[in-house]
């Protein structure tokens, strides 16, 4: 029986150019933005800690140093602390409406920090902390520590 060599046809070595194109093209494009990011960026980022003790806001002052991971040492300073009354979603079930009532006792403290973050098309790292909106992150500085939630960066 004789031997049948296989020989590459024109249509392989097209379908195996596509395929390394698409490689490049994949390594090109994500790889420069995880090696080397965009670099050093300043922001701040206000992080809401929700109902907290009414005197909690007196131990945050501007100027101290927060950090913002439980097991990392990523942070900031605090450069500004607001509060508004803690409310809560209560359910009327004599008429079946929600309303918003007033949390006695408690507060809601905004925290906004100020951060060096290495900015990527990826993520805004501090450290090894994202900080984007919506993450919940905790907020330690001397003599305080509470759980709140990013609710807005400014660039």
């Amino acid at each position: 029986m004789a031997e049948k060599k296989r020989k590459f046809t024109a249509v392989d070595v097209i379908i195996i150019l596509v395929v390394l194109a698409a490689i490049a093209f994949g390594v090109k494009r994500l790889l420069p933005s995880v090696m080397h990011p965009s670099g050093m960026q300043h922001i701040d980022f206000t992080v809401m800690l929700p109902q907290q003790d009414d005197n909690f806001a007196e131990a945050v002052k501007v100027g101290d140093k927060v950090t913002i991971s439980l097991t990392e040492k990523d942070g900031g300073v605090v450069k500004d602390v607001r509060t508004e009354p803690a409310t809560a979603i209560a359910f009327n079930s004599l008429d079946g409406s929600y309303a918003n009532e007033v949390v006695e006792g408690k507060t809601d403290v905004y925290v906004t920090v100020e951060a060096d973050v290495v900015s990527s098309d990826l993520a805004l790292k501090t450290g090894g902390t994202a900080v984007k909106v919506g993450a919940e992150v905790p907020v330690r500085g001397k003599g305080y520590a509470a759980m709140g939630y990013v609710i807005g960066i400014n660039d």
